[in-house]
């Protein structure tokens, strides 16, 4: 199945925030040359109905619907979390191309038995992780993938991302290992979600690989409590010839002698939006990291999910996509945390992560 020539018809799945104001915007706007959307499937008549408006597309409480009146070929899943897995089977079962929303599940045990049937048939899944394709990660990315600093020995998230989301770029920094081992504790702290007062959990632990470097991780859920008090963290990326660091800080040792290397953000406002554009690392040899869409009025997020449709594309089409994120990847992401999440429940017990049946070494 070719995109290249004529948009792929899609059917997006959902009518929540993130239907109305990422994946609407994308396929009507810069996205349109290569995605068609042709209609808007959502279990509430209501919210189907008024983005669809919005939109000025067709909609229906069906997918079967969608697929044999309006012509989609591929799916779009972005619903709620806990109906993440169902819809998504509904979709392998009609043999559709589909970009997932992430989590796969919300337990685990469902996240494997769908990422075992995706696995087991020849749909061109991608999953929507955009967290890793955010310009600035995927730039540190790049910086570490061309060798500039050596092996990744240890990676920190100090509240930087969000459970799945933290480990998904951790992996990333790291060339995607195999974990092995998760050590975790737990804080709470008292939070009001205007039910009444309500107790927050954050998470801290270590995740050992098979690379022999460490993941170093403070959950930053607790960041997205309404109201919070807390602040995001950073990330720092620790390798054996140098390291990455916030303020999007590069050092380098080189002949015996440590120098911090210059990091340019290109930018630019678009339509009232600050765009990054590329981010350049200046040295020796010039490393240019580019956005997906720069000279679309997009902001970040908003780049992390064109790249997302643009692997997803290349999936379709048989070609290796560029910073492709499949199912084992998104299982591993949920089971990276879930088994730092179990040991705290432990109190602090190590718990070895048990890797997604059928993984052999080096196929991440």
């Amino acid at each position: 199945m070719s995109t290249s020539l004529t948009p792929l018809p899609v059917v997006l799945l959902g009518a929540g925030t993130r239907a109305r104001t990422v994946y609407g915007p994308l396929l009507l706007g810069p996205m349109a040359e290569r995605l068609k959307l042709v209609a808007l499937v959502s279990r509430g008549e209501e919210r189907a109905q008024s983005l669809a408006g919005e939109l000025g597309i067709p909609w229906s409480l069906s997918l079967d619907e969608a697929v044999a009146t309006h012509g989609a070929r591929g799916a779009i899943v972005c619903v709620s979390s806990p109906d993440n897995h169902t819809v998504a089977g509904r979709v392998l079962d009609l043999g559709l191309p589909a970009l997932l929303e992430t989590p796969l599940a919300l337990r685990l045990g469902d996240a494997r038995e769908l990422a075992s049937r995706v696995l087991a048939s020849d749909a061109p899944i991608e999953v929507a992780e955009q967290n890793p394709r955010f310009p600035r990660e995927a730039f540190w990315r790049r910086v570490i993938e061309e060798g500039f600093l050596g092996q990744p020995r240890l990676v920190t998230s100090d509240r930087a991302g969000y459970r799945y989301h933290a480990t998904a770029v951790a992996r990333s920094f790291l060339g995607r290992p195999r974990g092995l081992r998760a050590v975790g504790m737990r804080a709470l702290f008292p939070v009001d979600l205007g039910r009444g007062e309500d107790v927050s959990a954050i998470h801290a632990g270590t995740i050992s690989t098979d690379s022999k470097a460490v993941v170093q991780l403070t959950d930053g859920e607790g960041v997205h409590v309404p109201a919070s008090p807390w602040e995001r963290g950073g990330w720092s990326v620790l390798c054996d010839g140098g390291s990455l660091s916030e303020p999007d800080r590069v050092r380098v040792r080189r002949a015996g002698v440590s120098e911090t290397l210059a990091v340019e953000r290109v930018s630019r406002t678009i339509n009232g939006v600050d765009v990054t554009q590329a981010y350049r690392l200046h040295g020796e040899l010039l490393l240019e990291s580019p956005s997906a869409l720069p000279d679309a009025p997009l902001d970040d997020d908003a780049q992390g999910v064109a790249r997302c449709l643009q692997d997803w594309l290349a999936r379709i089409d048989g070609k290796p996509p560029s910073t492709g994120w499949s199912v084992r990847d998104a299982f591993e992401d949920l089971n990276w945390i879930t088994a730092l999440e179990r040991s705290a429940t432990l109190s602090g017990a190590a718990v070895k992560i048990e890797p997604l049946e059928g993984s052999p070494q080096g196929s991440w």
